[in-house]
């Protein structure tokens, strides 16, 4: 039922000729028909030249996994998120953007950025973030970053109605869409397996990792899990490693950054060795040598039945 009402306002968009070029922002609640919607406009503008997707649903992630917002780029009739190749990622340190406002922003315009080295058109899908203050100031925020060509606005009734009031008053194209009446609405419970099978099938080749402290920077995630104390912004980083204790870190989810600031590779650390000056992490394969910053995010994970060797 969703797939071919999506297929259907896809049809419809194209022959208005509404997505040629630039971004096209999908909002929504979630259950809602937003990725599938996605998946069908890709399909079709694929045939005329590579699509970008950019997925920043973090709690319900198809493109790259949980936590992060992922990009892959279609350049053909078929869109199985499944199958795409992730093109990158870009950290956000946990499964809501509640508390994440910046960083889910940040990752959001890392993501663009890269895309727009190999495609001229992309499809930001987003998560189901939209009540409340905080919900409207991200997407305000959002679209005067990056200027949306086109933002659609999948709603069953009018819960996009204080989003859409700031933004329908600036010089942009919004089109009103009804979801499909017979979406299935996801538990909670669903969610949570639906991340873990996620998790799952992202770390299923990884291994053990040292890396030593002294060559990396250390990026603290948003709430310490046992300390009371939260390390200075610009705090020496031997001060401010000696005040992670390895209670609150074994078991972190964390992001393995360039020199850049690319995000290589989401890991989850193993040990925490503050007298070796060493970190432990498991993690997809990977050239460590690249790796300059460890980004602590916000999300435990039980490693204890991994088996792994260490490099």
């Amino acid at each position: 039922m969703s797939e071919d009402w999506a297929d259907k306002i896809a049809q419809q968009l194209l022959s208005r000729g509404l997505i040629k070029t630039g971004i096209c922002l999908i909002l929504g609640a979630a259950d809602t028909g937003k990725t599938t919607l996605t998946g069908a406009l890709a399909k079709y503008l694929a045939r005329q030249q590579p699509v970008g997707i950019i997925d920043a649903d973090i709690g319900q992630s198809h493109i790259g996994p949980p936590t992060t917002v992922g990009w892959a780029l279609v350049d053909s009739r078929q869109v199985d998120f499944s199958q795409l190749a992730v093109g990158g990622i870009g950290f956000v340190g946990d499964v809501t953007p509640v508390g994440h406002l910046l960083q889910l922003t940040a990752a959001i315009v890392q993501c663009v950025r890269q895309v727009s080295e190999a495609a001229r058109l992309m499809i930001i899908d987003t998560p189901g973030f939209i009540s409340g203050p905080a919900a409207a100031a991200l997407w305000w925020t959002v679209q005067q970053i990056l200027k949306p060509k086109l933002i659609l606005a999948v709603q069953r009734n009018d819960e996009l109605s204080d989003i859409l009031a700031g933004l329908q008053s600036l010089d942009l194209q919004v089109e009103l869409i009804e979801s499909p009446p017979r979406i299935p609405h996801k538990s909670p419970q669903d969610r949570r397996s639906y991340r873990q099978s996620q998790f799952i099938k992202y770390f299923r080749d990884s291994r053990l990792y040292n890396i030593s402290l002294s060559n990396i920077a250390i990026q603290p995630g948003r709430k310490p899990k046992h300390d009371a104390k939260v390390p200075d912004v610009g705090e020496n980083k031997d001060v401010f490693a000696r005040k992670l204790s390895r209670e609150s870190l074994v078991c972190r989810l964390v992001a393995l950054r360039d020199k850049k600031g690319t995000d290589v590779a989401i890991g989850v650390i193993a040990d925490w060795q503050q007298g070796d000056n060493l970190v432990v992490v498991k993690a997809p394969e990977l050239d460590i040598g690249q790796i300059r910053c460890l980004v602590i995010g916000d999300v435990t994970m039980d490693i204890a039945s991994l088996r792994s060797q260490r490099r």
